[in-house]
């Protein structure tokens, strides 16, 4: 999954989740330094998400994406607390079969915020907290 599509479905999993307020892209609540990211309101408050990859190998983002599916993951914990676990948790409960993996950095060492997500297509999206 490419970035582009990887944060249009992670506005879409928030803008549907009871938990969040208002969700949208980091341009659209206007960021132009990040080309693709979240904003969330969680809790009164706003929380943002930057979206960068780490491609399949031979990847060309000038061809059009050919998803690729397999199982869809399941991660039955331990969460993360606050809003990295709960975008894990979001991510995870999607269903999507192009999802194989999800690591939660704040549950490794060091700890930061945010989320490795691993697709069948070999390529690993960063969710970084700002």
């Amino acid at each position: 999954m490419r970035p582009e599509r990887f944060q249009n479905f992670l506005v879409g999993l928030a803008k549907n989740d009871p938990q969040a307020g208002t969700a949208v892209t980091l341009k659209e609540a206007g960021d132009s330094k990040h080309p693709y990211g979240l904003a969330v309101n969680l809790g009164g408050r706003e929380v943002r998400w930057q979206i960068t990859i780490r491609s399949a190998e031979g990847d060309d983002f000038d061809r059009p994406e050919k998803p690729v599916e397999g199982d869809v993951v399941h991660v039955d914990g331990p969460w993360a607390e606050g809003p990295e676990g709960w975008l894990a948790r979001l991510v995870a409960g999607s269903g999507s079969n192009e999802i194989a993996d999800i690591e939660q950095w704040s549950l490794c060492e060091p700890p930061k915020d945010g989320l490795t997500v691993k697709c069948h297509s070999g390529a690993w999206l960063f969710v970084r907290a700002l």
